[in-house]
């Protein structure tokens, strides 16, 4: 049986940008949609993310880092180091976010899998926000080594792995042939904020 699936990332809370897509995804004959990480910050977008994702029959919900991000600023707001800019711009960003979200929306971010497991017309596949147990950092980054994307196959079964975070559209493969795809950011552009060296 045919399905078609949608893979959507690192929307950062860009609900114009998002709406733009969900608009052009009802135009097309699409079975479910993944989402593969950083729904909120930095930009405003809160409540009607969600609206827009469900939507469009989104049955997957990834936590990327900057989901990680607000989670960390509802846990630890009396903690923040206020010498720190990063910290004090993360938690701006996050109390409100926080205060615009629907206490139902606020749990739904906190049950955002890690990673996650689907079997599509036999083939298994792999989707994460970067590497199936870390959702941050720069490994996956489209000029890395292939040995890199090797690490997104927790096990040799996996035939595809998807995954967001780098901003960057890519279709390339692991060292045995397995197939990687990136379907770039809704949210934010791409920029090579990375070090190649």
């Amino acid at each position: 049986m045919k399905k078609r699936i949608a893979l959507l990332s690192d929307v950062h809370g860009n609900s114009t940008a998002l709406s733009a897509v969900v608009e052009d995804l009802k135009k097309r004959d699409v079975d479910t949609c993944w989402f593969l990480g950083d729904l909120v910050m930095p930009g405003p977008g809160n409540n009607e993310l969600f609206d827009l994702l469900a939507g469009i029959n989104t049955d997957i919900y990834i936590k990327g880092n900057w989901d990680d991000c607000f989670l960390e600023v509802i846990k630890s707001h009396s903690t923040l180091d206020l010498s720190d800019e990063s910290d004090v711009y993360i938690g701006i960003l996050g109390q409100y976010v926080y205060e615009k979200l629907s206490t139902n929306n606020r749990d739904k971010i906190k049950k955002f899998e890690t990673c996650a497991t689907r079997v599509i017309n036999n083939l298994k596949i792999s989707i994460s926000h970067n590497l199936p147990d870390k959702n941050y950092g720069s490994a996956l980054i489209p000029v890395a080594e292939t040995s890199n994307f090797n690490e997104l196959f927790i096990n040799s079964s996996f035939d595809i792995a998807v995954y967001g975070h780098v901003h960057h559209q890519l279709l390339r493969y692991s060292s045995q042939g397995q197939l990687v795809i990136n379907p770039g950011t809704i949210g934010e552009p791409f920029f090579c904020a990375f070090k190649t060296e």
